[in-house]
């Protein structure tokens, strides 16, 4: 009998042990962790505003490729049908014509025609030569050079949401490492002041602690327990925002890692303004936009001129049955149907080059706006390192004036009153120490962006 009962306890103990691996086997993991460097990835490959981006370059490349067709050989029908009471005439064939990048246009058309009772073949050869306005590549791939110059800024404006992406990527990803951390804070400061709540319960039972020591442990309690609310609807807040980034729901909690590690250095203004520079896109986006007003100005220029047109035409035609192309036209004509005075490409041209003027002014004025912002970000991230300089001895002075009121408590020395302040006081420094660092961490990133060097181009 008593081999039968240890005999079936033992069977009980592997039947327990068994299901509780099966059910920790069973049992999904719902918790997602994603490291800084994959949250960007993520960003940069999926993020919504980034994709719109992307179509407006490939729009772009299409602008460009239909402005190149102008100057292909192009192939029309030529077809001509007259009626009238008297006779009657229709023509048939093809003409294929070319644009020069200078202006010249060229065109052979060969023909047969039906005048009455005659059919006809002829040939016809045209020429069209701008001379004074219209003529030279200036004029002619204007329509080529303003897309390409939107292709460009279309590529820049993609480069910088990458940017402004990335840094909203890595200051988000701090903001709930910020939250997770306050959590375990409070989290570790509920526990002490649980433990501080039973030791006082106790005391307080053999007369070395009084009721107001039990009070302010559960009103302190309580003050804890309350802030962890806020905290969690805000990480609740920031998790939903890296989603939007990441445009990739998240399913379950997600712990976002990330380095921590205080790393202060020192930078030199001018060495980070002459970074700034020679990498920020802005500077490029400012002297293009100034090359291209100069093109435009050109442009403005040649536009003054009248509009003077050389136009030459060579026909040969002849009898269709025979094709005998023995009969010869030729004509020369000059067209300048132009206003002589020119009134309105004047007033083009003075705009154009007030607009010059004002892109020279621009950027100069957004290389000063670079220098303040390098200045800026650089004198921040020294007060924060003080800062942080700061932290660090309150938080040594509280960790000593913790352990007095401890010991002091444990002895019966003192009331609870300086424990809790001072772990109340030693809970805020450990919080706002790590806040300072991790403002120190995106500061850096911030710098970077500064300088144009947060991400490959």
């Amino acid at each position: 009998m008593k081999f039968l009962l240890q005999f079936n306890i033992v069977i009980f103990l592997i039947s327990l042990v068994i299901g509780n691996v099966f059910c920790a086997q069973k049992k999904p993991s719902e918790e997602s962790v994603i490291t800084l460097k994959q949250a960007i990835e993520i960003a940069l490959q999926n993020n919504r505003s980034l994709k719109q981006s992307q179509l407006n370059i490939t729009s772009s490349e299409l602008s460009v490729e239909t402005t190149q067709y102008e100057f292909d050989i192009k192939v029309r029908p030529a077809t001509a049908i007259n009626f009238s009471s008297e006779s009657q005439y229709w023509a048939g064939g093809f003409e294929v014509a070319k644009k020069s990048e200078i202006g010249f246009t060229t065109s052979i058309t060969p023909l047969i025609e039906h005048n009455g009772d005659e059919y006809t073949s002829a040939i016809k050869v045209s020429l069209n030569v701008p001379l004074l306005n219209g003529l030279g590549t200036d004029y002619n791939l204007d329509g080529l050079y303003s897309s390409i110059y939107s292709l460009e800024n279309a590529k820049r404006s993609y480069y910088q949401q990458q940017v402004s992406l990335v840094l909203d990527t890595i200051s988000t990803v701090y903001e709930i490492i910020k939250s997770q951390q306050q959590i375990n804070l409070l989290t570790t400061q509920t526990n002490a002041l649980k433990r501080n709540l039973s030791l006082t319960k106790v005391k307080e039972k053999i007369g070395l602690a009084t009721a107001m020591d039990l009070y302010r442990v559960e009103i302190r309690l309580k003050e804890v327990q309350s802030e962890l609310t806020p905290v969690y609807e805000q990480l609740k807040n920031q998790t939903d925002q890296l989603t939007d980034l990441l445009a990739r729901p998240i399913h379950g909690n997600i712990t976002v890692a990330a380095s921590i590690e205080y790393n202060p250095f020192v930078t030199l203004p001018e060495e980070a303004i002459a970074i700034a520079l020679s990498n920020r896109i802005e500077i490029e986006q400012a002297k293009r936009r100034t090359e291209e007003s100069t093109r435009k100005l050109i442009l403005a220029k040649n536009n003054i001129l009248p509009k003077i047109d050389l136009e030459m035409n060579y026909r040969k035609s002849g009898n269709n049955e025979l094709f005998d192309l023995s009969e010869e036209n030729w004509f020369i004509s000059l067209n300048g149907p132009t206003d002589i005075f020119r009134s309105e490409e004047k007033a083009a041209f003075n705009q154009a080059n007030i607009s010059l003027t004002k892109t020279k002014i621009d950027l100069e004025n957004l290389k000063q706006r670079i220098m303040r912002e390098v200045r800026a970000q650089i004198n921040q991230m020294e007060k924060n390192k003080q800062l942080i300089a700061n932290r660090i001895e309150q938080a040594r002075q509280a960790e000593g004036k913790l352990k007095l009121a401890l010991s002091k408590f444990n002895h019966g020395l003192a009331d609870n009153f300086d424990l809790i302040e001072s772990q109340t006081q030693i809970q805020q420094v450990q919080s706002d120490l790590l806040f300072d660092k991790i403002n120190y961490i995106v500061d850096t990133y911030k710098l970077r962006k500064v300088l144009g060097t947060l991400i490959d181009r």
